[in-house]
């Protein structure tokens, strides 16, 4: 779902984008010129990773946006046990990530609903806080922890900022590819390098990233981290397997098995938090 916020999204960053061309002088290139070009866009993209030209109160309207236009069409549940399960999950969460990370996540506006989507395996939580689960996703969870796993992992995609980052890194992009390439032929050729060379990479990245810090998230809500790489072998199973290699390249999203063998290396580490949050009830 973080997908359909940044095409929502999307025209705003086109219109920052047309700003920064507005401010950058043009040239048109020797063929010859392209491949330096390429290399400078890839050489500069490492140090870009954790850019944001957005500000914590604009991860929040732009997801409340975001929020308010997904949940105005779907179907939302307001009572029952699989809205109980839901609310008492993220509480516990939103909680420990507050404890963890209070300088963003006391600025967010949580709030979570529940979809009624059978046929839908999925849960979010945009830039700010908003969250929502469907019941599609919740046969797979199976229980708290399992959908501590989840919901952890989305939770954190918005404490670390991910959404507006990409935004940003897009933008920039974007910005620097139009503003080198002159020649349309030339321009779409670079913004396909760009894709598998930066976009695809940086989202791989904050997928992993996003794991790494759900597991601590969870386990300091009191939630087994054991859990984590089960609920992935589940959904292997689900999707059909790890499918690393080409496909994981051509991906935006890690191989179910590479996700799994990370968990497993950051179970010993998450414990301890899992033990203390134990000792606290």
């Amino acid at each position: 779902m973080l997908e359909s916020f940044l095409s929502s999204s999307r025209a705003l960053a086109t219109r920052l984008v047309g700003a920064l061309r507005r401010g950058v002088y043009r040239s048109t290139p020797r063929r010859g010129a392209a491949l330096p070009a390429l290399l400078l866009l890839a050489a500069g993209s490492s140090s870009c990773a954790g850019l944001n030209a957005y500000s914590l109160q604009d991860d929040v309207a732009l997801g409340a946006q975001a929020f308010q236009e997904v949940t105005s069409s779907e179907k939302i549940l307001t009572s029952g046990p699989q809205v109980e399960q839901v609310e008492r999950v993220t509480a516990r969460l939103v909680d420990a990530v507050t404890e963890l990370q209070p300088d963003i996540a006391s600025q967010f506006q949580w709030e979570v609903v529940v979809i009624d989507d059978p046929q839908t395996v999925n849960a979010f939580c945009l830039p700010g806080g908003k969250m929502a689960v469907y019941t599609g996703i919740l046969p797979v969870t199976q229980n708290d922890a399992g959908l501590a796993v989840v919901m952890g992992h989305e939770i954190s995609h918005a404490t670390k900022r991910h959404g507006t980052q990409r935004l940003t890194r897009n933008g920039l992009t974007t910005g620097l590819i139009q503003a080198v390439f002159e020649d349309e032929d030339y321009e779409a050729m670079a913004m396909v390098v760009a894709n598998f060379g930066v976009g695809l990479p940086w989202g791989r990245s904050d997928e992993l990233e996003a794991d790494r810090e759900g597991l601590f998230v969870m386990a300091a809500a009191g939630y087994d981290p054991r859990e984590a790489p089960v609920f992935w072998q589940r959904m292997a199973q689900l999707t059909g397997g790890g499918g690393g290699g080409l496909e994981e390249f051509l991906s935006t999203h890690p191989s179910n098995e590479r996700r799994i063998e990370q968990l497993q290396s950051l179970v010993p580490e998450a414990l301890p938090l899992y033990e203390a949050a134990k000792g606290k009830k």
